[in-house]
């Protein structure tokens, strides 16, 4: 039976209300029992070397394009890190583009993983290559 992970979330960051808060609320979470606490929306370093500095569990922060990199939030202390819809809204984004220029008729660019290494994604054990190729390739 696999281990549970229970990663305590406060949005007080997300939702911009409340901030003074969230230290609180990690802690009753920590307390609590949680194996993890996430605040997502928090990117500033200041804030998040001050809460790696007060609690035990891993912290797990939101990953932003236009915040600290991922060495970065490791030197801070995070030490869990959630991509939430980045890779949901640029795959959409992705489909869309190439949906509309072929609408459109206008030139696209429809590099894509061969169709043998998406299946291999899903297969147990099997490690994918990384080789990405034009499609029908």
């Amino acid at each position: 039976m696999p281990a549970l992970f229970v990663n305590a979330r406060t949005d007080t960051y997300w939702l911009g209300r409340q901030k003074e808060e969230t230290m609180t609320r990690l802690a009753v979470y920590e307390q609590a029992g949680a194996d993890g606490v996430f605040v997502p929306g928090l990117s500033a370093p200041d804030g998040i070397a001050t809460l790696t500095a007060s609690i035990t569990v891993p912290l797990n922060i939101l990953y932003s394009p236009s915040g600290p990199s991922l060495p970065d939030l490791a030197g801070l202390g995070v030490r869990r890190v959630s991509l939430g819809s980045l890779l949901y809204r640029r795959a959409l984004t992705a489909a869309v583009t190439a949906a509309t220029a072929v609408r459109d008729g206008l030139p696209t660019d429809l590099t894509a993983l061969p169709y043998a290494e998406v299946q291999e994604l899903g297969v147990p054990g099997e490690t994918p290559r990384t080789t990405v190729r034009p499609a029908g390739s």
